[in-house]
């Protein structure tokens, strides 16, 4: 009999104050090791030494930026040497780097109030007495322990702004689709003119330098604020074009953009681009030079060979009487031979702009992909309304992008918003699919601009964004995925060129690789395709988040790649890419979404597809563990139905709330009374899936995600307290050693938006019934908790691996009897304000 997912409809009632702890004591790095501490200490203080000389000699003024630089053991926010050292009113942080790294703003003489601090850090090894442990331990000084947790400290300088030629710059920029403009990131916004003389020489220095720099160069260059939505991470556009003109600078505010604007042509002169590349390169105040990218699709190739099944198609027919499933496709437009489906158009491309064969393909996948392709790829039911969000033109028209979107990506994601929005508000579109891809690959210590926008726009709209992860280049194709799992090592290991484009590291929404089809010879199925681009993307989190059906890397004699659609003319086709893989599992979240009444969250619906999904049978090997999540994430999601409804051996709670500032959730229950043995040992298998959405910053590299939401479920131990039960997902091994902070950002994805444990007790744990469910926040030093809380979303199933047990009656039961309102997700917006 199949059991519904339950939602707790009174999650209020669970809340509490924080239980802040207290944090330890400090923690000696260099412990017995006092020779060594005094060696490290004078290294420091040379190093800041020099970088106080190089500020004070400074041509721009005395401030710089410095990056303090931890040993990989200190990177806890318990260990950030900012109580003694290096204090916010003295070196603020501004910023990070990759995980670890901090960036400080600095001048000479706070970097030597600093080095005197180090300098009064105690060489030799403090111990006292810890009654709890009855023992000696270190027991340094907040000077020692700070001047420990670093390993170095640096002047922020030109290698770390800039990672590309001038040479390739201008060959870059040269293609009209760049818009041909630097993206520049500094490190504080500009202040307005009338506000200058509330700066202080130094800062004031720094501001005019960085605008007589510009005016330097001569006539031809223009610098524009770009529109972000991060006032704390200020961009700018600059151009280099063949005009005469004096330089152009909207310095502040943020401009918006005006199409048909008509822009000077672009200049290609190196020795230009050389000198604005010194000036930026040398200038404190420029965090960031990045070239723009390019907006690619994201399919591999489209195969019209004949095949012997299907023939045809007979397009299935809108019920307008009754709802459906409603995506909305941002891509280059949908052909009329879906106009059946498509309930809107947000068209501004003119007819002989418009690709239709990527996007027609991608509707159809949604639309009528069951019946080209059966229920094992996909078993919803056909049938899905769509929004044409025609936005992207030819890609192989010389030009065109460039004719729509002159200024490149921020135009072109400035019309994307739009038509987003026009969506969700016109037709309650909640899922989109963006099967668009930039060349630049995702970085493990930047959280790319690209990535920042898509969030924005999700978030904004309460709306999830389906991104493909990426497609392998033709001349770096992997081989295909062998059977055997110390091959299918090998082969990875000689890959190359084969990481996560952005904007697929994004933290609001959902990438997708994509799988080997089955039923063809080809290759082995649910295998990862031999085209599709693998994680990690930024270090905290897993990436791509799951996996789905995308069509082979290689023909079949008959099926071509495996995976069929219509062309434009209606014609059946088979294809292969990410593209295809990223609707498949966008018309899955789109039936969740249209099962459940109301309006249900951003994580719910995430944390539904995240909780269910399965890792494919080909990566299920010990030896690939460590290399599956980086593959195919969290794996394949289960059909729509399979995800609402559970067996009666066991029960999906779902807890959907918002954790506010000072509180902490308790959800306390019993564990279901039929998997509760002698001594009150509890067997069973358990799974939690969160997913929040805490505040990001992109200033800060690898550690952006500034508060983390932690869920577990926990035992109560036999002499009071809690012990938590499950492991991480993607744990490499057993752990015995004490765990640091880097492992924990690693395995238990700490700081990650999306986690998830799990564990099976097959001969029972501990010795109590009483579990619950725990929430808590941390977060990052100096960051404070937004006033309107976090959102998330918690998943807990609780189950029998031997499929005997009444599970689903026996927590119900329980659960009622303590007063919790529990009640089928699909119809519980009818009670409780947030799903």
């Amino acid at each position: 009999m199949a059991s519904p997912i339950q939602i707790i409809l009174n999650p209020e009632n669970y809340e509490e104050a924080r239980d802040a702890g207290g944090g330890g004591g400090h923690k000696d790095f260099f412990a017995h090791r006092d020779a060594e501490f005094a060696k490290h200490k004078a290294a420091l203080m040379n190093q800041i030494d020099t970088i106080s000389g190089v500020l004070s000699a400074q041509a721009q003024g005395d401030v710089g930026f410095v990056k303090v630089i931890l040993r990989r053991e200190a990177w806890a926010k318990s260990h950030r040497p900012v109580a003694s050292l290096f204090r916010n009113d003295r070196t603020p942080v501004v910023g990070g780097g990759d995980l670890g790294v901090m960036i400080v703003a600095a001048r000479p003489g706070a970097l030597q109030q600093v080095s005197s601090e180090i300098d009064k850090a105690e060489t030799h090894t403090e111990m006292r007495f810890n009654e709890n442990k009855q023992k000696d331990e270190p027991h340094p000084t907040a000077r020692k322990s700070e001047t420990g947790a670093i390993d170095r400290i640096e002047l922020y300088g030109p290698s770390d702004r800039r990672s590309f030629s001038v040479e390739e710059a201008v060959a870059w920029l040269s293609k009209p689709a760049t818009g041909g403009s630097y993206q520049v990131e500094l490190f504080e916004a500009l202040p307005p003119r009338s506000e200058w003389d509330r700066l202080d020489a130094g800062q004031r220095r720094l501001v005019e330098s960085f605008i007589a720099g510009f005016s330097q160069l001569n006539g031809g260059v223009t610098v524009e604020r770009l529109s972000d939505h991060r006032d704390k991470h200020p961009l700018l556009s600059v151009r280099l074009d063949q005009s005469s003109d004096h330089p152009v600078l909207q310095l502040t505010g943020s401009t918006v953009s005006e199409r048909g604007r008509e822009l000077a042509p672009f200049s290609a002169d190196t020795g230009r681009h050389a000198r604005l590349l010194g000036f930026l390169d040398s200038h404190p105040l420029v965090r960031r030079i990045e070239l723009p990218g390019i907006v690619v699709r994201a399919s591999q190739s489209v195969n019209p060979i004949a095949r012997t099944r299907p023939t045809d198609l007979a397009l299935p027919v809108r019920d307008s009487r009754r709802t459906h499933p409603r995506m909305g496709i941002i891509d280059g437009g949908i052909s009329d031979a879906l106009s059946e489906w498509v309930i809107d158009r947000w068209d501004i491309l003119a007819d002989e702009d418009a690709d239709l064969a990527h996007g027609t393909f991608i509707s159809g996948l949604a639309a009528v992909g069951g019946a080209l392709n059966g229920v094992e790829i996909c078993p919803e039911p056909d049938g899905a309304e769509l929004v044409d969000v025609a936005v992207f033109p030819n890609e192989r028209k010389a030009g065109a992008f460039a004719s729509y979107y002159p200024e490149g990506l921020p135009q072109f994601f400035d019309e994307m918003e739009t038509a987003v929005s026009d969506a969700r508000a016109r037709h309650g579109v909640r899922v989109f699919n963006m099967s668009l891809n930039i060349l630049q690959p995702a970085a493990p210590d930047r959280y790319s601009p690209h990535a920042a926008r898509l969030d924005h726009i999700a978030e904004s709209n309460n709306a999830i964004m389906f991104i493909s992860a990426g497609n392998i280049q033709p001349q770096d194709l992997r081989a295909e995925w062998p059977a055997d799992a110390t091959a299918a090592l090998a082969n990875l290991a000689t890959a190359r060129n084969d990481s996560l484009l952005t904007p697929a590291e994004s933290a609001r929404n959902v990438a997708v690789a994509a799988l080997n089809p089955p039923g063809h010879s080809g290759c082995v199925a649910f295998a990862p395709t031999r085209f599709s681009r693998r994680g990690p993307g930024l270090r905290a989190g897993v990436k791509p988040d799951l996996a789905h059906i995308g069509g082979a890397g290689s023909l079949h004699p008959e099926l071509g790649h495996g995976l069929f659609s219509l062309l434009p003319d209606g014609t059946v086709v088979d294809g292969c890419g990410t593209s295809y893989a990223a609707p498949l599992a966008a018309k899955r979240a789109a039936v969740l979404d249209h099962a459940i009444e109301g309006e249900v969250s951003r994580e719910t619906l995430i944390a539904l597809m995240v909780h269910h999904a399965e890792m494919p049978v080909p990566l299920q090997p010990k030896e690939l563990a460590p290399i599956a999540r980086h593959m195919v994430g969290f794996g394949l999601p289960p059909s729509a139905d399979r995800i609402l409804e559970t067996g009666d051996h066991s029960i999906t709670l779902v807890f959907a709330s918002r954790i506010q500032r000072d509180q902490q959730i308790n959800f306390r229950f019993p564990w279901p009374t039929s998997l509760v043995g002698p001594g009150g040992k509890c067997r069973g298998r358990a799974k939690i899936t969160l997913v929040s959405t805490p505040p990001l910053d992109a200033r800060f590299g690898s550690e952006f995600v500034r508060v983390n939401i932690n869920a577990t479920l926990q035992q109560e131990k036999p002499k009071g307290g809690w012990k938590g039960q499950l492991e991480p997902l993607y744990l490499p091994s057993k752990r015995e050693a004490q765990v640091i902070e880097a492992e924990r950002i690693e395995y238990d994805l700490k700081w990650s938006p999306v986690k998830v444990l799990a564990k099976t007790f097959p001969k029972g744990v501990g010795a109590s019934s009483n579990w619950r469910l725990f929430v808590d926040y941390l977060t990052r030093a100096g960051e404070v908790m937004p006033e309107e809380g976090v959102p998330f979303t918690a998943i807990v199933t609780i189950s029998d691996p031997d499929a005997e047990q009444p599970v689903f009656n026996d927590m119900r039961q329980s659960l009622q009897a303590l007063g919790t309102q529990i009640a089928d997700i699909r119809t519980a917006a009818r009670i409780t304000p947030r799903v």
